[in-house]
């Protein structure tokens, strides 16, 4: 009885703090059952209590501030600067999702021709052009492997000197932190720390790590011909704790699988607490 009125109280304030599980009280109750033993529920409520669920008014406030930054601090000329997606091929995704979104703040900061491109490929078409600046754009940035193969694509493919820079709405202040480091220039204005390894210490992470791979360790380890492996702790071992509101955004696959992952072990279809569209599932 006690365990249950401690439960109770601890879900009640989680509610007071992230007021976006309210509505999904049911897919939450759902994840603390599966979490089974008190210490595995202690870690997903620490976990969610630290959850960044962006809402679409702090959406444009980071935009706005991604588009203060393309047009007064990077440096680059409308007339010779594209704004390029990360996609790679023809299958929609937040690349573009937000290379949409960026456009209405960029044309009322004053740049009303900007040239925009939805798909990586294309950005050696208009380089060929003279859009010899190039803007990379995308959602989130979690292990940094993505942004590492387009560059590399880009390097590889642009026969003549360019100049890049990549811009976030959110990403891991560890990689990005790397990236910078290595030379690549990036904006990135919400910067988040990783929900496990940069938040427990000593015994505690030992003990959380566990916990994790206990909770993982219930999930299906194979959906189709999608590796739960491949995404442990997050694509890349990222640790992500973020997401967008409703329909903006579509989860990164850098948050923690037990939040999105379709199904349990037994292959039981879980009502998740966030989705994410994975071609393949």
């Amino acid at each position: 009885m006690r365990q249950k009125k401690e439960e109770y109280h601890k879900l009640t304030s989680l509610y007071v703090k992230q007021k976006w599980l309210i509505p999904k009280k049911d897919e939450l109750k759902e994840l603390i059952n599966f979490c089974g033993d008190t210490d595995s529920k202690d870690l997903v409520f620490s976990l969610l209590e630290r959850f960044f669920y962006l809402d679409a008014e702090t959406l444009n406030m980071l935009l706005n501030d991604i588009a203060d930054y393309i047009i007064n601090k990077s440096g680059y000329q409308e007339e010779t600067t594209q704004i390029l997606s990360m996609t790679y091929d023809d299958e929609a995704d937040s690349g573009q999702k937000f290379l949409e979104y960026i456009k209405h703040p960029i044309y009322k900061k004053g740049w009303r021709s900007i040239k925009t491109v939805n798909t990586l490929g294309k950005g050696i078409t208009n380089y060929n052009k003279g859009k010899t600046e190039i803007i990379l754009i995308d959602e989130f940035i979690g292990s940094g492997r993505t942004l590492k193969g387009r560059i590399d694509y880009l390097s590889k493919n642009i026969k003549g000197p360019f100049s890049i820079k990549c811009c976030f709405v959110a990403g891991t202040h560890e990689t990005i932190s790397d990236l910078i480091k290595s030379g690549v220039e990036i904006f990135c204005p919400l910067l988040l720390e990783k929900g496990i390894s940069e938040y427990f210490k000593g015994n505690e992470l030992s003990k959380a790590e566990d916990l994790m791979l206990d909770l993982e360790l219930k999930l299906a380890q194979y959906i189709k011909k999608k590796e739960l492996f491949d995404y442990s702790f997050g694509y890349g071992g990222a640790e992500a704790l973020y997401t967008l509101e409703g329909c903006n955004g579509n989860t990164p696959n850098s948050v923690f699988p037990i939040f999105w992952w379709l199904k349990d072990k037994e292959e039981k279809q879980r009502n998740t607490i966030l989705t994410r569209f994975e071609i393949g599932f």
